[in-house]
């Protein structure tokens, strides 16, 4: 085990970023080990993460398995969208999305704050529409080393969209200055939160 300190993982902090939506590559199916934290996940992701890469977007977006029609997760985080309702939907568990701890701890605040959770399956499509729309207000990630980073741009080979004023709103923003002002010891968690500072 390596122990060191990383800087943050996206270069361009808390600006918005782009993402790319494979729909050529899976990162796992069920039955697989996709719900694992476990090294062949990650490299699993990285031809699609090339391609994203070579299309000027940050990350690479996976659709499941089988239909390749379902937003699972992104190579290394999960992934929320806010509707104009101030419903927040992220894919549910199914066996093939890691269960992060940065992910049940949003969806926790996200409750503590008032909003209504939904852990239901949320096709590309409806992404694209949502958004054209305007039913879709925001799109963030999460992860450990990401915390939380707005989507701004959607692409892939096919069609290309904003979400939003392409900027973090406002949901993402007081979302992610909640959890690190947790991590920090600058205010109390949820009851129950425990959070240790050091080695």
């Amino acid at each position: 085990m390596i122990a060191c300190p990383v800087g943050p993982y996206f270069k361009g902090g808390d600006k918005a970023v782009s993402v790319w939506v494979s729909e050529n590559y899976t990162r796992a199916a069920p039955g697989g080990t996709g719900e694992a934290k476990c090294g062949g996940n990650y490299a699993g992701s990285l031809v699609a993460q090339s391609e994203a890469t070579a299309n000027g977007c940050d990350q690479v977006v996976f659709l499941d398995a089988a239909e390749h029609r379902w937003v699972e997760e992104l190579g290394g985080m999960n992934i929320f969208f806010v509707m104009d309702d101030g419903t927040l939907v992220t894919p549910p568990l199914s066996g093939s999305i890691l269960p992060g701890i940065t992910r049940a701890s949003v969806i926790e605040l996200a409750r503590e704050m008032g909003m209504t959770v939904e852990e239901r399956r949320y096709s590309y499509p409806e992404w694209e529409a949502d958004a054209q729309s305007g039913r879709l207000a925001e799109a963030f990630v999460c992860g450990t080393a990401a915390t939380l980073v707005a989507i701004g741009e959607v692409r892939s080979a096919r069609t290309r969209f904003a979400i939003g004023d392409g900027t973090a709103g406002n949901t993402v923003k007081v979302l992610r200055e909640r959890l690190v002002e947790i991590q920090r010891n600058q205010a109390a968690g949820p009851a129950g939160w425990v959070h240790h500072v050091g080695l």
